[in-house]
């Protein structure tokens, strides 16, 4: 067993998989992780936190696309070689969402959201396209499948992000995504949510297509703003 993780306090169960990601990310922080340590296995960390397996597997899978850490060919999974990140990914764990901070995320979510597709309209290649493409088929099966539509969600603007070909901003843009994962759970579960998202990735992706730079920004700032008003719900719903 990693060194650290047998003195981790257990989540409460009605916990989520953002709570276990912040939960990882502390200890990697605190150096109770290092860049190279190998985490127990899925059914051990599970044990260990309390929580089922699949908001283990969900927690990994928000670290993993957000660089903290990375699957190995024949198993396992391994703490990255952290470099500055990794100063700016934990943003969504210095930050609660609240009121007043999710009409400041809705701010900068639009100004960088919309600079990021803009930016991947005119950069994107061909196999990104191609996987931006596929993952729309799939996410159309998930609209009765919340956890696997936020799974595919995440993923679609991880692509863009990596479009745009500005690491700093692919950084910015997914350390965004993440504040607020609790309420974007409870959205996704209210119906139409999902149906809203979908459409609003088809026009995202259009503007792709067409390699339409100043429509790929209106359509990102376009979803964000739903975003925001599905969050704002879901926050009111929470209360």
């Amino acid at each position: 067993m990693v060194v650290g993780l047998d003195t981790v306090a257990p989540i409460e169960r009605q916990s989520v998989a953002e709570q276990v990601a912040k939960k990882l990310m502390e200890l990697v922080r605190t150096g109770s992780l290092k860049p190279g340590d190998q985490l127990p296995p899925e059914r051990e960390l599970a044990q260990i936190l309390q929580v089922s397996r699949p908001s283990v597997r969900e927690a990994l899978r928000g670290l993993q696309i957000l660089g903290v850490v990375k699957m190995r060919q024949g198993g396992g999974v391994y703490v990255t070689a952290l470099e500055a990140l990794d100063l700016l990914a934990p943003l969504q764990f210095l930050l609660e969402l609240n009121a007043p901070t999710v009409d400041a995320l809705h701010e900068a979510r639009i100004l960088v959201e919309g600079t990021i597709a803009g930016l991947a309209a005119e950069r994107i290649d061909a196999a990104s396209l191609a996987r931006l493409h596929a993952l729309l088929t799939v996410q159309r099966g998930l609209l009765r499948e919340p956890v696997g539509f936020r799974v595919s969600d995440m993923e679609f603007h991880r692509i863009i992000y990596a479009a745009s070909g500005n690491p700093f901003l692919e950084r910015v843009g997914g350390s965004f995504f993440v504040l607020g994962m609790e309420y974007r759970r409870i959205a996704s579960e209210t119906p139409g949510v999902l149906e809203r998202s979908f459409a609003d990735h088809e026009a995202i992706l259009a503007s792709l297509d067409a390699r339409d730079a100043a429509k790929a920004g209106e359509a990102m700032r376009r979803h964000m703003t739903s975003v925001y008003e599905t969050t704002l719900a879901a926050m009111e719903k929470a209360r």
